[in-house]
Parts: C-alpha cells; structure tokens; sequence
C-alpha cells in the first residue's frame, strides 16, 4: 500500500467490479488494481451470509444466471475468463413454476417449450402467444445484442429497429401485454421475468423486457452452486493473484480531484489512495452528493439523475426448514405465487403510488396482491442447507425507519403474509419452516448505500434520458460502473465490464 499510485481505483467491491478488474488483469497482466468497499466481503449483492446454528448461508441476489447456453454472452465471458469449468453449474429442468389458487402450472425453460404449455394452457390465446415470441426472437435478440451492435460485431435488421422504435419503444409491458392478451392471468405470468430486474409490468418498458425474456429463455440460465459468494471470490482471486489490491471494511469518504477537473485518487477512512482513473461501483445518486467536493460543478449532472428513477427494492425474507424442500411439496427450484385476482395487483399498485404510498395500501398492494418469487435453494445447492427465498419488489417508501418498534412490527407483518402465500399454495410445507428472518429495502441501504435501497440499480422504463447522467461526467478519469449503467442482471453486469475493459488503455 506504499506505493504511490494505481493505474486504476475501484469504488465498492461490487459485481461489475471485480468483472471488469477480472478482465483488466488479464488482458494486461501487469496493471496496478486497487478496490475498495465497506463491507466485510466482495460482491455487493452478490454476497452470502450465513447463520450456523440453523446450518444455512442465504445467497442475497443470486437466482437465475442469464446467457448460460451456446450462445450466450455470459458464459462466453466466463469461458474467457477460465471460470466456465471452475463454477458449478446448475441448469434448472423449468424456467418457473406458476402458482394460482391451488394449481401448478412449471414452465419449461426454453422458448418453444414454454410457448407450447402456455398455448395449451391458454388455447383461447394461441394467436396472441406466437406474437409475443415473435416479438421476443426479434426485438428481444436485438437488445440482447446491444453491446455487439456498438463494437459491429451484430448487425441487426435495421427494418426490424425501425418498427420497435416507431411501435414498442414507448409503451410498458403492461400496456403491451394489455393489447395482446385479454387474460389477467396469462398476462401476469408473462410480466412475472421483470421480477429478475426489479421492475412491475407499469415500471418497465416492453422492448428492455423482451430482451430480458429472451436472455433467459432464449440463452439459457443457471445457477451457481456455491452461491453468488463464490463467483465474487473466484473474480476477486484473480484480481489478487495479478497483484491487486482489494480492501475491505473500508470506507470511501470522497473522490480527490486537483482543481482542474481531474481525478487524483480517493481518500478513506484508512487514508488517501492515488490514481488518475478512479471507477465507481455505487449509486450515482449516492456518489453525486457523498463522494465529490463542494468546488466540482454536478449541477448539469444532478439534473440528469433527476429522470435516473432507481429500480424496486426487495422485501425478502429466508426460510429455513426441517426437511428437504422438495419433500415437502416445493419440487421446483423457481417457483412464481400469484393472486387468486391476477389483475388486482397492478391497480392496487398504482393506487398505493397515488396515495404517496400509504403504509396499509402499500402493503396490501406489494406483499398481497403482487407476484412473489420463490427459490428453493436446497434444490439448487444441498450444500447450503435446507433454504428457501422469498422475494417480492416493494418500494422503501412505505418503511418506518430502522430501529423503531414500527419497523419491527412491519418486518414481522411481511414475514406473517408472505410465508402464508407460500404455504397456502404449498401446504406440505405448513409445520416444517424451522427459522425466519426479513431483509427490508433498509437492510439493503445499510448494506450498499443503493438510493431507496434498489437491489437492480436503474428502472430500464420507457424514458431512457437519465440513463446518460455520466455522459460528459466533469471530472476527467472517473467513470461509472454497476446496474445504474450496465442495467440490471449478472449477465448486463458482465457484459458492461467487458465492453469497459476493452476500452482500457494504459496511461
């Protein structure tokens, strides 16, 4: 740490981090990395904690890894990065298992499988079925390919970019799989994927959810035994094995410039860390007003951020039961619980934003009404002990601060309603469930200092104008990594970074 200058300072040990640094050091070996974070261990989200006197580690993001099969981009990335046979893969038999008021409906996990099941689930539908996976082979392929579209190595049909821009590019999944289908619940179950990027059918814009369906069922997804965990330290192990440095515990109090609009390094709480190249792994929202002195102009930046609207949080809370899940009636490693009235969520939704997100509205609207997700992690690692995880998105502005007895009365009403959704469409599991516990948009901003404790980084809505904030940033040397500018997923984590270190030149 003598050393008196980086040729790169990373701010936060997230993901997209330690991707990128992954594939700095291995195109150019003899760089000089530094990361930085305030945690205890790599990852940012894609971390674990564990509780041993329950013998179970809860992975806090980790659930289906986009671009796995031939083709795809992310196991292209990780084959590139000697990780493909070090990580081990779980491809899971279905995309997800659909619960409505006692009855299953698993999905298989590719496209043509799952068009027919639903084609035979919904005959009514067919027409409108095979439009929409026409609309996800096109214009899903096409966003999927984005960062290959900038550096020419995909061309798209341009008449095909021209149609998405003039018809789709403005409309939501809600508005869009409105005027499709009239079946409430075949609606709900094609919006369910926007659950992987934090946004409702009303948040997200059709053409980025296209692209989200088609990386998944479409390039494959899986798992990574180990958790998420073990993929950040695997990144990190590279990083450190080419002479980087990573600090942990460590907090980043501003980001140090020489007056002229240049980046000199960052200082600390462990003190001041040099370089001209300084990537933030953070919110912008947070790095705007925490990390930049008084004297740097963000005027013009701070108006962009205004249309950067972060993505949902999560309300989550981690099972642990007696027996193995699958025992006891949970047979599929994804599972999505919807409402016995599939069109009421939506509404109540908009409604609890009308109302400046009154605390009982919202909750009925969020944790009643509204698609959970549930992951079987047993089923996935055994390793890991006999998990389960329910996530459902939620807004913080409904929360009570931390620390009071209302926000602990409010965890326990989460954690009431949204085990009772599972049991009640899983009732073997009624009586096993040994141990629970409730993570709330808070936790995740105590942990990350993500802006309303977004766990996706940016919505990805109709109106991309904020997406550009860091565009024409004033402080030459600072660039902007994670969701906020990758967009959300692993897979828009790796493929960011890829494109970042490309870039590198050594100065």
């Amino acid at each position: 740490m003598n050393q008196p200058s980086w040729d790169a300072i990373f701010v936060g040990a997230g993901i997209t981090s330690l991707a990128c640094a992954a594939m700095l050091v291995k195109r150019d070996p003899g760089v000089r990395l530094l990361m930085v974070d305030k945690h205890i261990v790599v990852g940012g989200y894609a971390s674990t904690f564990s509780r041993p006197k329950q013998g179970a580690v809860f992975d806090c993001s980790l659930h289906k890894l986009s671009g796995m099969a031939e083709g795809g981009n992310l196991i292209r990335i990780l084959r590139d990065l000697g990780l493909d046979e070090t990580l081990d893969l779980v491809y899971p038999h279905d995309y997800f298992c659909a619960y409505r008021d006692g009855t299953e409906l698993p999905l298989a996990n590719d496209a043509d499988g799952a068009e027919q099941q639903l084609v035979e689930r919904f005959p009514h539908q067919a027409e409108a079925i095979a439009t929409f996976f026409e609309h996800v082979r096109t214009y899903g392929r096409n966003g999927y390919y984005q960062f290959q579209m900038l550096d020419g190595t995909f061309e798209p049909d341009m008449a095909q970019l021209r149609f998405a821009h003039r018809n789709l590019k403005h409309k939501t999944v809600r508005q869009a799989l409105h005027e499709l289908f009239d079946d409430p619940y075949l609606i709900e179950i094609l919006a369910a994927p926007g659950i992987y990027v934090g946004g409702y059918s009303e948040d997200l814009g059709y053409l980025y959810y296209l692209h989200v369906v088609y990386a998944t069922l479409n390039r494959g997804n899986a798992y990574v035994a180990g958790s998420s965990q073990h993929l950040s330290n695997l990144l990190a192990q590279q990083i450190e094995q080419a002479g980087g440095q990573i600090l942990l515990s460590t907090r980043v109090d501003g980001v140090l410039t020489d007056g002229q609009s240049n980046a000199t390094g960052i200082s600390t709480n462990r003190g001041v860390f040099h370089s001209s190249r300084v990537y933030i792994n953070a919110s912008p929202h947070y790095a705007v007003q925490h990390l930049f002195a008084a004297d740097v102009e963000l005027a013009a930046t701070r108006e962009k951020l205004t249309g950067l609207k972060p993505a949902r949080s999560t309300t989550t809370v981690y099972l642990v039961t007696d027996l193995p899940p699958e025992q006891l009636g949970l047979q599929h490693s994804e599972s999505m619980l919807f409402a016995d009235d599939p069109a009421a969520g939506a509404e109540l939704r908009m409604a609890a934003a009308l109302s400046g997100y009154e605390a009982q509205l919202s909750e009925r609207a969020f944790w009643e009404m509204s698609p959970i997700e549930v992951t079987n992690y047993h089923a996935l690692d055994p390793a890991a002990g006999q998990v389960v995880c329910i996530n459902v998105l939620d807004s913080i502005a409904h929360w009570p601060q931390r620390r009071t007895a209302q926000y602990r009365a409010k965890k326990q009403r989460a954690s009431d309603i949204l085990v009772e959704r599972l049991l009640r469409q899983v009732p073997g599991l009624r009586g096993h469930v040994l141990h629970t516990e409730v993570a709330t948009p808070h936790t995740y901003v105590r942990f990350t200092n993500n802006t309303d404790g977004s766990g996706y980084g940016a919505m990805v809505g109709t109106d991309l104008k904020g997406h550009v904030f860091h565009h024409g940033f004033p402080v030459q040397g600072v660039q902007f990594l994670s969701a906020w500018v990758a967009g959300p997923s692993y897979e828009a984590a790796f493929g960011y970074a890829e494109m970042k270190a490309r870039q590198w030149r050594r100065a």
